[in-house]
């Protein structure tokens, strides 16, 4: 047995980032590579038959979607369904399709509003805000269908239309920050960033906010946030530097575990090495237990006699991260310092968390959807992850009531508007470090980009 499969494996978790595709420059283009005109086939029993799928790759995956279920939800025989599509891909591809027609139409309806701009830069910056956002909740199946790599049984044409990458948004979003800038008279030394934060804060908003919330809201909320900052009157940044809540913050990277670099083949280890990062890639629902044993490099019966399920190693991974973290945020917002202090100190410790758990964090991005059920896989880590939302709660209930937090939205919103914040991989924008990422949400989300 070679230790080939297991450098593979590691190799790819140091490989850059490929499942946001949302931080695109360059030319406008208004028929999306790889995509099709919509099938002159339609019906309003297809329109339906591709909502009702849709909806159940939102929610249940489209792995763990079967063509049954779909014809089930639709109310037809399955096939009566085939009659419409000829597979389940087929349902996924037109889906893609009109989401990457939708986003080249976005691009170009935004360029145009741009050229005839009515009213000040920063209105127009919060109606595209909310324009993506808005879309984001209406192409929620797409989101989720492009937030991992495609299947590995996927034909050419799926993988295309899940590769599709956007033109034009990127430019849009720029001229619209920089003109911005120019009306408030602030230089502002993080465009880029901002650019970077209001696209993914924005365009994957279906993936961190629940199904039916108030998108223009939630723009609103977005862009007060990164433009005006969560508090009024924030300390220097010397002062921020010398505070409890940063000292607790580096304490607690400090402490975190690093896994083994180089595990023994055929250990167990190895084999939560490989699940971890097959996990990151395809999605968990989407891993098969024989795709982890190929990525480890071993046979079934080795696996087996390692770990006893998938769901096992799913546990595994996600406990030892959720302690992690878990014990990280407690001595943040522990150390009694400010609510802004504290903030501040969750921004530092989000910005590391999202190099040191890349693959963790990867593998529960796609919010919570069903998550409480007992019998989903990711119940524990759901149920950990709302224990953590009650301490920011607190955190943004204490800060307001004392002043030194903004009215930007009620605790129970704002702590999940800023922790979708915090994760942003910032990382993936032009190899942003970590000491210019800290510096950029100081900038954004405790002063505002807006603030000279």
């Amino acid at each position: 047995m070679t230790a080939a499969p297991l450098r593979a494996a590691r190799a790819k978790r140091h490989q850059p980032d490929t499942s946001s595709k949302i931080d695109i420059m360059g030319p406008m283009t208004f028929q999306p590579p790889g995509t099709t005109p919509p099938p002159p086939r339609d019906s309003a029993r297809t329109d339906e038959i591709r909502k009702v799928a849709a909806d159940l790759f939102q929610s249940a995956g489209y792995s763990s979607t079967t063509m049954n279920e779909i014809a089930k939800a639709t109310g037809i025989l399955p096939g009566s369904l085939y009659h419409h599509f000829a597979s389940k891909e087929e349902i996924a591809i037109e889906i893609m399709e009109a989401f990457n027609r939708g986003l080249t139409d976005l691009a170009a309806r935004l360029a145009k509003q741009q050229r005839s701009r009515v009213g000040s830069a920063q209105e127009e910056l919060r109606r595209f805000a909310a324009e993506a956002t808005a879309f984001s909740f209406e192409h929620g199946a797409a989101i989720r269908l492009r937030a991992y790599e495609a299947p590995t049984v996927a034909t050419s044409r799926l993988r295309e239309a899940m590769d599709f990458v956007p033109r034009g948004l990127g430019k849009v979003w720029n001229t619209s920050i920089n003109d911005m800038l120019t009306e408030a008279g602030v230089t502002f030394a993080h465009r880029g960033l901002l650019r970077y934060a209001l696209l993914n804060a924005t365009l994957t908003a279906s993936m961190t906010h629940e199904p039916g919330s108030d998108a223009a809201d939630l723009a609103r909320r977005t862009c007060d946030l990164l433009l005006t900052g969560a508090s009024p009157n924030p300390p220097s940044w010397d002062e921020l530097d010398a505070s409890p809540a940063l000292r607790a913050a580096e304490d607690a990277i400090a402490r975190w575990k690093a896994p083994l670099a180089d595990p023994p083949a055929n250990s167990r280890e190895a084999i939560m090495l490989a699940a971890r990062s097959e996990f990151a890639r395809r999605g968990y629902s989407a891993t098969t237990i024989r795709d982890v044993a190929n990525a480890a490099g071993i046979r079934m019966g080795t696996l087996y006699r390692r770990v006893d399920s998938k769901e096992q190693i799913l546990s595994e991974i996600l406990g030892d991260y959720s302690s992690q973290l878990d014990d990280a945020v407690r001595s943040v917002l522990g150390s009694g310092s400010t609510a802004v202090e504290g903030l501040d100190g969750m921004a530092r410790l989000f910005i590391t968390a999202s190099r040191r758990f890349r693959e963790e964090s990867e593998i529960v991005k796609l919010g919570w959807i069903g998550r409480e059920a007992d019998s989903n896989p990711f119940r524990d880590y759901y149920l950990q992850t709302q224990k953590r939302l009650a301490l920011w709660e607190k955190l943004f209930e204490d800060g307001q009531a004392n002043g030194s937090i903004r009215p930007v939205a009620p605790p129970q919103d704002l702590a999940i508007d800023v922790r979708t914040l915090l994760w942003i991989p910032f990382r993936d924008h032009a190899r942003t470090s970590e000491a210019r990422a800290h510096e950029f949400l100081r900038c954004t989300l405790l002063r505002g980009a807006l603030t000279p």
